[in-house]
Formats: C-alpha cells, structure tokens, sequence
C-alpha cells in the first residue's frame, strides 16, 4: 500500500508539472500592490473655481497610480491606463470603477494605472470653445501617461509594445481621439491664445503616445471624419443605445446645445466598417444608457459594486484584450500505427506543453509520440509567447493497430513489473535480435538499443521511480508495455 499511494504522489507531481497559467484571464494572483502618487508629467491647468480665463493657469503634476500583480516576478506584461469619467469638470482617478479595474486585472497578470488628467472649463462663457479645449488638455495628458510607462517600462515591468488605455465617458474621450486625432487633424482651437501645443507636450516625447488598444465605454468623438484608415488601432466600443449624456448616435453631451455635437459609438463603427476595420469590436445594450455598469460618475450606484452589466462587460474587456496579445496554437498530425507524429502549426509561439489524452505529456515543439493502446484521444496543445500570454486548442486524434496483414502478435513479456533494478524482456518467437526503446511519462527518450535471447536485461538502476513505456519493435510489429520503476 505505502509503494502505490507514493507511486500515486509521484504521478500527481508530474500532472502539476505540466499545469497551465492561462495568464491575463484566470485570477493568478490573490492580490494587487499600488504604487501610489507616481507623477508622470506636469502641464500648467486652468485655475478654479470658475475657470473663466484660459489665461490663468498653474503647474500641474499629473499624477497616477500603478496597480501590480502582488508577488509576480514576471517583468514582461502589457499595461493598462484607465481614465475616468466626469464630463472633465469632476472625477479622479480613486473612484471605484477605475480602482476596481485595476485591482481586478492585476490580478491576472496585468500591470495597470489609473489617472488623473487635467479638469476644468468655464460652463457660461463661450462653453464650444472652452469645452472642446479642455477635451484637448485631457488626451494631451492621456497620451502623457503612454509615453511615461513606454519610457519606464523596465522599472514596472511592462512590455512596452503593449500599452492599452481604456476610459469612461469622458475617459473615452481621451482613449479615442488618442488613436484618432492625429497632428494635421488637431483643431485651430489648440493654437488659439493660449497656445495649448501639440497633442504630444512635456516630457518623454521620444516615445509614442498612441495606446496600442482602447476600450472605449460610451464614449465619442467630435466627428468620425477624423478616422482615416491609418487609424486601425484595435478598439472596443460599449454603449448604451438610450445613453443621453454621451450620445451613442451623433448629438451635444448631456443634451445641452451649447455643446458640440459629437459623434457616438454607432457612428464610429459605421465608419469602421465603411474604412473594412476588422480588428474591433462591439457591445451595444438596447435600452440602457450612460455608464450602464452600475456608477454614476465612477461611484458604484448602489454602494457595493456593480450591476449586473458589470460581470459582462469585464468579461468582455478580458477576452478582448487577451486577443490583442496572445499567440495562436493549432497543430497537425500524421499517425502510423500507434506512433504518432505531431507537428506545431501555431503562430507566435515559444513554448509548447502537449497533452495526448493518455495521461502523458510533452514540452517538445514537435513531439512522436507511442500510444499504449489504439483508440481515439483528446489531444491539447497549449502555446505561450514572450509575454506568457497563452492559447490552446483540442484535436481528436484517432490512432488505429496495424492492419489486418500486419497484425503479427509476438508474446513478449517483461519480468519483474514492477522492477527495483533490471527488467528482462522474454519472447518465444524466433527472432536473433529486437529493437527496443524506454519513453518517460512525458514522451522523452531515455533509451534504445537491440536485445537477444542470450542478453535480455535493460538495466533500470539509475532510472527515477515512476511510470516508463517500453516500445518492443520488429520486422512485423511494434508492442508497447508500461513499466513500473520502484
């Protein structure tokens, strides 16, 4: 009893060793560590509290703080930048959507940043003008934090090929003219007195500010025009369709004609469509309107958390981000007789974990692999890339004997099994010589050589206890026997 239940831990230790992290979408770590208060640039901002002279400014550390994955020790993962709503009048980056967000996705792996931006605009004097700067002044900052974690990359721990911003309302605002409004398109209101600077001021300005996905969630732009077909940076759109704040077809925010109209998620993706942009995705909800997760300006509605829009629009903000990032795995296969022959078909993978529904396993790129017995299996590949961001996919492999004019069964048999030492492999049919190899659980060859009746032993001395496959070949047959090493 004490061999077989150590037998079964030793198996179990091997089914550990082949487990997969399926990082950036199951919860891998079981909390989050903030760095607060990380200034990631200065811009002067209109002095409160009624904003009434663009003229009458401060310096501005702008400010965010950064969520990491708590004891990962992984130093390649894509960022995500969240900005919250508040029509840029109100809001900061500590209400609970933008927080919870950043706990929720560092917890799988991710390292993210919520931000504050510059707020504030004069609401009676010339409000087009004075709204539409201050929409200007929040993707100048938006685009800020992009360069900051490009040019700090080591120091988190990003990727920084791989910098996503996602915003809410006025978040969206920002997330969306960064990867729309390019120089030739920036308005003539920027460069009126005071002279707001091109979309990329401050500091950092070697790298791009240009996030590499967004998730826009009811969100809009001050006209599709703007979007030509250089702008295919992958996107997300969610929206309620009843949304009266941001409006998801083309009218002023919050219905208030003295503000641009601006262009909603529905246009957008008409425009998408019309320019044959793939690389996006939808979420529209007949019926609901502005922030239709459960906050109202960030702050849960009901106190606890979201509603129940919350779960589904995460879930989707985590498979749509997962796409932006992961490899592809796909395989294929040619089987003769018990052996098979797999072949890696994936894209962008570096490391390969195979499982051949036999309970064995392989981490080789292109593994042969003998099977115990034909029939049909379930066989998984699971892929990763250079920021472990991982696919998998399953195939059914039907593995057949030889033929009916090949089924030559030879007795052969091994003795003992279970063995501590040697095993002797006996056979009554008149073959001189055999061919033989000994495979571990996980498909690697430990062996292979030739016995006769007269030097039958395979010394298993310095084998680790476990499970081996002995594959017996000859002339007419191949027979595969499990061994037991103890």
């Amino acid at each position: 009893m004490k061999k077989k239940l150590l037998l079964i831990a030793f198996l179990f230790l091997q089914m550990l060793s082949w487990s997969q992290d399926y990082r950036y979408t199951a919860n891998l770590f079981s909390a989050s560590t903030i760095i607060p208060n990380v200034v990631y640039g200065a811009a002067p901002a209109l002095n409160g509290p009624f904003y009434s002279s663009e003229s009458s400014t401060s310096p501005q550390n702008l400010v965010m703080d950064i969520y990491k994955p708590t004891g990962d020790t992984f130093a390649l993962r894509p960022a995500i930048i969240f900005a919250h709503s508040g029509g840029f009048f109100s809001g900061n980056r500590n209400v609970n959507d933008m927080t919870t967000f950043c706990d929720l996705l560092a917890k799988k792996g991710y390292v993210t940043a919520t931000i504050d931006y510059r707020l504030g605009f004069s609401i009676v004097d010339n409000v087009p003008l004075r709204s539409a700067r201050a929409v200007y002044r929040g993707i100048q900052d938006g685009r800020s934090a992009v360069r900051y974690l490009r040019a700090n990359a080591a120091l988190y721990g990003i990727d920084p090929n791989k910098i996503y911003f996602i915003g809410s309302s006025a978040g969206s605002f920002i997330a969306l003219h960064s990867i729309y409004l390019d120089t030739p398109e920036v308005p003539s209101y920027a460069s009126s007195t005071p002279d707001l600077g091109p979309l990329d001021s401050g500091s950092n300005l070697s790298f791009n500010g240009k996030p590499d996905a967004v998730v826009s969630m009811w969100g809009a732009v001050q006209s599709t025009s703007i979007i030509t077909a250089e702008n295919n940076t992958p996107v997300f759109l969610i929206h309620g369709e009843a949304d009266t704040t941001v409006p998801f077809n083309t009218g002023s925010p919050f219905g208030y004609s003295s503000m641009p109209a601006t262009d909603g998620s529905n246009p957008i993706n008409t425009r998408l469509d019309v320019l044959g942009m793939i690389n996006k995705e939808t979420y529209f909800v007949p019926g609901q309107g502005h922030e239709l997760y459960g906050t109202t300006n960030g702050t849960w509605t009901n106190g606890i958390g979201g509603n129940t829009y919350w779960p589904i629009i995460f879930n989707k903000i985590v498979q749509f981000l997962w796409k932006q990032h992961k490899p592809l795995a796909d395989y294929s296969w040619t089987a003769n007789s018990l052996s098979v022959n797999y072949s890696d078909t994936s894209t962008g993978s570096l490391a390969w974990w195979w499982d051949f529904g036999d309970g064995t396993y392989s981490n080789s790129q292109n593994p042969n692999h003998t099977y115990y017995t034909a029939g049909t299996y379930q066989v998984k590949l699971y892929v990763e890339n250079n920021i472990k961001s991982w696919d998998e996919i399953t195939k059914t492999v039907v593995v057949n004997s030889l033929s009916n004019n090949q089924q030559t069964v030879h007795n052969f048999s091994v003795v003992p099994n279970p063995t501590t030492n040697s095993i002797f492999v006996n056979w009554k049919s008149n073959f001189d010589l055999i061919q033989y190899q000994i495979s571990d659980i996980a498909g690697k060859i430990i062996s292979s050589s030739s016995l006769s009746n007269n030097a039958n032993e395979i010394p298993m001395n310095n084998y680790s206890n476990g499970m081996y496959f002995l594959k017996i070949s000859t002339e007419d047959s191949n027979q595969i026997i499990k061994i037991i090493k103890q």
